[in-house]
């Protein structure tokens, strides 16, 4: 399955467009976007290239591409296609604080505004991802600079995708929902986690996507959401017995835009808790996709969401909604966990805000509905990737979308 290139003219003079726009508005100088591979690759709107490098983005003036390492320069060679080329055609190597500054005195900039997209967070980098030593060192050098920070502004003026982005966002979700497929037709009583690891991993190594993170858990009772233990050597994979729920959150990049989905499998009997916790992370889907339009702010979509658990001895653990490309609007996590059992044994644990809430809901974006139930220590998460569409919104996936029963 091939990606669908979004390297060419029109794509770039868009983007390009809107950034100049942007500097204008914001009577910047210049933009600074510091890239990182695998969280927010931001430098890539503006490049179209591996993600991970530095641009410097001059209002007057060529932008300059700085790569980590030489290497990644060596990468371009004769026979390197233009569509498969760089928009920005100055590339330097060295994404570091001295370069930068090297960069900014030589656009003679260096007594400007220049907005800087990293020093803020987004999704899980909440608090940024710029090196400490790389932004003490452009203070230091440029004491007659204004710095502004600009991560969260620049994340929602690109939350709008193309025709061409949006090809890409429903290639990932389709290889997502095969593995989707694949992981339900896996999942049995005596199989291990690694078996279910390994048909998954298969279906997104051979559809040539992106996978930045693999999140698996299984048990009758298992509330934890993260990367498998034994991936670091600790513990060994789980084999699943009857009663268990099996789920797994898959992630997959195409052309650096992202699809999710979270997946749950039922192997019988199916304790009344867990049905219950599906049935509530199901209405919770239901309103996502009603209420999921052009014109509404982010957080009345999270509280018809929202309201759906607001019943005793109900939780959620993660967001019941979060935007994608990239993760600006994000629900709010770890609502109502008093009621965890044995909550007492963990200290200091609280629920997490919402973020991007007055961020208007406008055709093109994309967002990820994962709603997750809990009930005490019982956990369901289900949920796809869904896009905006003018009159509402269009669900990519669909057998995430229900906690399944496996096949005995």
């Amino acid at each position: 399955m091939k990606n669908f290139n979004s390297n060419n003219f029109e794509e770039k003079e868009r983007r390009w467009k809107i950034i100049h726009e942007f500097l204008k508005n914001r009577k910047l100088d210049a933009l600074i976007v510091i890239g990182s591979r695998y969280r927010e690759p931001l430098d890539r709107y503006l490049t179209n290239w591996i993600p991970g490098c530095t641009v410097i983005f001059p209002f007057e003036g060529e932008p300059v591409l700085l790569v980590p390492m030489i290497p990644e320069m060596l990468t371009l060679t004769s026979e390197t296609p233009e569509n498969e080329r760089p928009w920005i055609k100055d590339i330097r190597p060295g994404a570091r604080g001295r370069v930068i500054v090297d960069v900014i005195k030589e656009k003679r900039i260096e007594n400007g505004n220049i907005g800087v997209v990293g020093l803020g967070g987004l999704g899980v980098d909440w608090e940024g991802w710029v090196p400490f030593k790389t932004w003490n060192r452009i203070l230091n050098s440029l004491p007659n600079c204004n710095f502004h920070d600009v991560t969260t502004d620049f994340a929602e003026l690109i939350l709008i995708k193309s025709t061409s982005e949006l090809l890409n966002v429903r290639k990932a979700a389709q290889v997502l929902e095969e593995a989707s497929i694949e992981m339900l037709k896996t999942v049995r009583n005596g199989v291990s986690e690694l078996e279910v690891y390994v048909s998954i991993q298969n279906i997104l190594s051979r559809n040539g996507v992106f996978i930045p993170k693999f999140i698996l858990r299984s048990g009758p009772d298992n509330i934890s959401w993260e990367d498998p233990p034994w991936f670091f050597g600790v513990g060994s994979p789980r084999i699943f017995k009857p009663g268990d729920i099996v789920q797994a959150e898959i992630f997959a990049w195409s052309a650096c835009l992202e699809a999710q989905v979270q997946v749950s499998i039922a192997i019988p009997p199916v304790s009344e808790v867990n049905y219950r916790c599906a049935c509530l992370a199901r209405q919770a889907y239901e309103e996502g996709i009603k209420n999921l339009k052009p014109g509404k702010k982010f957080i009345e979509v999270v509280e018809k969401m929202e309201k759906v658990l607001d019943q005793p001895g109900v939780w959620h653990l993660t967001p019941l909604i979060h935007s994608l490309n990239p993760h600006l609007c994000i629900g709010p996590t770890g609502v109502r966990i008093e009621f965890l059992a044995n909550e007492g044994n963990y200290s200091k644990i609280s629920s997490g805000r919402i973020r991007g809430g007055d961020v208007i809901i406008k055709p093109g974006m994309i967002f990820e509905l994962e709603p997750n139930a809990c009930i005490g220590n019982h956990r369901i998460n289900i949920g796809g990737t869904v896009i905006v569409t003018e009159n509402g919104c269009e669900p990519l996936n669909k057998i995430p979308t229900e906690m399944r029963i496996a096949d005995e």
